[in-house]
């Protein structure tokens, strides 16, 4: 038996337009969203700053920088060694001959040059001169008191330059220096000189007020090689 359907129940037909109206029971309000910044935040400087920092102290690890990379890492068996601060410190000067050339450059080579050949007629030659290769007590006679020519040496004839006394410029040690370079040096093969060896010739040769000629200088010691030479 076909049922007749009561219209009075059925809903009442929807038409899906109606939903989108203000009134409709089933229509809700969107909020108004407000379109997203194009402006970007700017990144904090502290932020930069702490970074940076981070990267310098992990490389200067890796490249033994002397204040920040020593001991960040650990470089294992048969890693290089850091360099200590002492090591990084320049070794204190003491052998004669590298100080006697300094004191030479600094007061005598303006006159007898670097290769100590001087200059002819006047400024003697000091390579294997009797006066520097020979008696020490005759040579630093010559620094201490100076020398006064006419000059004679190898067979060479120098005027009447006067050599200066550097006894009130240069301290015992320092003669004493510059004497073993000019007997090692250019050839020459005498041996080295005391600081000793300079006070004992300072105050014999005390009393000699002006610069030793030649003459007194042959007084003090004949040409030949000093006592202390021979073997």
């Amino acid at each position: 038996m076909k049922h007749h359907e009561n219209p009075d129940l059925l809903p009442p037909e929807i038409v899906h337009t109606d939903a989108l109206k203000p009134g409709a029971p089933d229509f809700v309000e969107t909020p108004d969203i407000e379109p997203l910044s194009q402006d970007r935040e700017p990144f904090p400087v502290w932020l930069y700053l702490i970074c940076g920092f981070a990267l310098f102290m992990t490389g200067s690890s890796f490249t033994g920088f002397e204040i920040f990379g020593q001991g960040l890492y650990d470089q294992g068996p048969g890693g290089p060694a850091l360099a200590s601060g002492s090591s990084t410190q320049t070794a204190e000067v003491t052998d004669p001959l590298v100080l006697g050339k300094k004191v030479y450059n600094n007061n005598c080579a303006n006159c007898h040059h670097a290769d100590g050949m001087g200059q002819p007629g006047t400024y003697p030659s000091l390579v294997n001169s009797p006066f520097v290769v020979g008696n020490k007590d005759r040579l630093a006679a010559i620094l201490l008191q100076g020398l006064a020519g006419p000059l004679t040496v190898n067979g060479g004839t120098y005027g009447s330059a006067v050599m200066p006394a550097w006894k009130s410029s240069l301290t015992p040690d320092k003669i004493a220096n510059v004497m073993t370079y000019i007997r090692a040096s250019w050839g020459n093969k005498a041996n080295s000189v005391t600081e000793d060896e300079v006070t004992k010739a300072s105050a014999k040769f005390a009393s000699h007020a002006n610069a030793f000629t030649q003459a007194e200088l042959l007084q003090i010691a004949p040409d030949g090689p000093d006592p202390s030479d021979k073997k």
